[in-house]
């Protein structure tokens, strides 16, 4: 016999389950945004009040907050380099903290090509998402960039 406080556990271990894998599906869209690439499309997967941390390799961070800001992050990197990029999301490790907030830790890897040359970087992401039933946004997100090099360079250490 299943007791009420028994189903009640269950409720909450299936909604923190659901929570984390709507969480984990928004860095999906976060690929896909990047890869089209729409810097507006890649705003709108982040909370109105959402910031977005970049620590590049060797250089000084940068914060923008709210969707403008983060809209003409995006605008500016992509005029430096209009590349065509794939970005790959991996090992995801999702910690649900609260109802309706899901923490994710994860490596990212992208390639680019360009008209004279093939990039290869990787990084790590940190990110905090808001969950509101099948909808994900990123209320924080922190970019580590680790690296950044063509491929006629290499990553070898200097």
């Amino acid at each position: 016999m299943t007791s009420r406080s028994q189903i009640a556990d269950l409720l909450r271990r299936v909604r923190r389950l659901e929570e984390s894998e709507t969480a984990r599906n928004h860095l999906h869209r976060y690929a896909e945004a990047l890869d089209d690439p729409d810097p507006e499309a890649v705003a709108a997967l982040f909370t109105e009040d959402g910031a977005l941390h970049t620590r590049p390799a060797g250089r000084p961070g940068r914060t923008m907050t709210g969707r403008a800001a983060i809209a003409a992050f995006y605008r500016d990197r992509i005029a430096a380099d209009p590349s065509q990029k794939r970005h790959f999301i991996v090992s995801p490790r999702t910690t649900w903290v609260a109802p309706g907030v899901v923490e994710i830790a994860s490596y990212f890897l992208f390639t680019a090509r360009a008209d004279v040359s093939s990039v290869i970087g990787w990084g790590t992401y940190r990110d905090r998402l808001h969950v509101d039933g099948d909808t994900a946004l990123f209320a924080d997100k922190t970019i580590d960039l680790h690296v950044s090099t063509d491929l006629e360079k290499g990553w070898a250490r200097p």
